[in-house]
């Protein structure tokens, strides 16, 4: 088959994206939430027709604002999971949402993906209480249900939730691709909070397959971790990621990754996680940006903090070592100035009535927020 236009993407036609009460998705960062149920049934193909027509579908406006904004989206790092782009249809990507069940209630997360946020997103209106009650209703994807004859082509998969190691669906498919013998074709990730060490029968059945692949998300060293990823502790995180590396070490086929979102709070101390995870843990780190809730994220920032929080950038990473280089040229180009609006006063009211009702001790970092939006920093 041809190959796929210039602003195509390989995910409508090679994946698919499974989650707790919504309909299938190309993938993790397609938007849905504006289709009807009549447009849901025929998403795929309007994907489909819409990118061979090399359009930018409105769905996928998280990829092309990564992608406006200089940075690489999932759409352009799509090669890593499929060898050519073409219009041919089989499932060789599979992208799992096991559910909601998660024992934190991350910043940057909500009701849809923690069931743990219930009580604060009620508290401080965040969604519709219909909503909450959807949420509340589908727990868990049905994984029991999903054949293993439509996944004889699968070649690599991807695992988020929730917590995926605390849905018991999630750890019965894991056996059913074992037992069925398609695992060992199959290269597997699980995103993690970095809070579960797996039960040795679960640990054995994810060495059955090809390659995997533990990205624990951490977002900051120490305590400001635990608030942005309420209600974590630490120590426990590090002890987790410690055997995970240690396991790493032990098995080729296994590769252990930290997986930070970068926002407001935590920018201007990255490069501490950072060393951290590189030199003191030995595992890489995958930096990733938020676009929701506004607050949080750099983009809907001052032009003020942004030129405040680049000089910051600029010398801590003078005459840095090679492996944070990454971190450094990701916040450079998040430092861009964009002339965005002065929500700053809206922003710390939120920010300030989250972390009151959660009774979280973080004025060192709304301080430093604050700092960063003063013309005379």
């Amino acid at each position: 088959m041809a190959n796929l236009p210039s602003n195509a993407c390989a995910y409508p036609f090679k994946a698919a994206m499974l989650a707790n009460g919504t309909p299938a998705t190309p993938c993790c960062k397609f938007h849905n939430h504006f289709l009807s149920d009549d447009d849901n049934k025929y998403v795929f193909k309007d994907i489909r027709e819409t990118m061979l027509k090399n359009e930018w579908h409105k769905g996928c406006w998280k990829c092309k604002a990564d992608e406006d904004s200089g940075h690489a989206s999932m759409r352009t790092e799509a090669d890593e999971f499929f060898d050519n782009f073409t219009d041919s249809i089989q499932l060789e990507y599979l992208e799992i949402t096991v559910g909601n069940l998660c024992n934190l209630a991350c910043v940057g997360c909500g009701p849809e993906y923690s069931h743990t946020w219930d009580k604060d997103a009620r508290a401080i209106n965040l969604v519709e209480p219909d909503l909450l009650t959807h949420f509340s209703k589908n727990r868990e994807y049905d994984l029991d249900s999903l054949s293993m004859d439509q996944l004889s082509h699968l070649k690599n998969m991807k695992v988020t939730g929730g917590e995926p190691f605390m849905h018991k669906q999630f750890l019965r498919f894991i056996k059913r691709l074992v037992d069925s013998g398609i695992a060992p074709n199959i290269d597997i990730e699980i995103f993690t909070n970095c809070t579960y060490w797996p039960a040795k029968m679960n640990l054995d059945y994810l060495l059955e397959f090809n390659n995997l692949r533990v990205t624990n998300s951490i977002d900051a060293v120490g305590e400001l971790n635990d608030i942005l990823r309420y209600p974590s502790k630490f120590p426990a995180i590090e002890s987790v990621l410690k055997q995970w590396a240690e396991l790493g070490t032990k098995y080729d086929k296994v590769e252990v990754f930290v997986a930070c979102t970068v926002g407001a709070l935590n920018a201007p101390v990255l490069i501490d996680l950072m060393k951290w995870a590189r030199f003191d843990i030995g595992v890489q780190i995958m930096l990733q940006t938020i676009h929701e809730p506004d607050w949080l994220s750099i983009a809907h920032q001052t032009d003020t903090y942004k030129n405040n929080l680049r000089a910051i950038v600029e010398e801590q990473y003078k005459d840095c070592h090679w492996k944070l280089k990454k971190a450094y040229t990701l916040l450079i180009s998040l430092c861009k100035t964009n002339n965005a609006e002065d929500n700053s006063e809206i922003y710390l009211d939120q920010m300030n009535t989250l972390f009151d009702l959660r009774n979280n001790n973080a004025e060192e970092y709304i301080q430093g927020y604050k700092k960063l939006l003063n013309e005379r920093y």
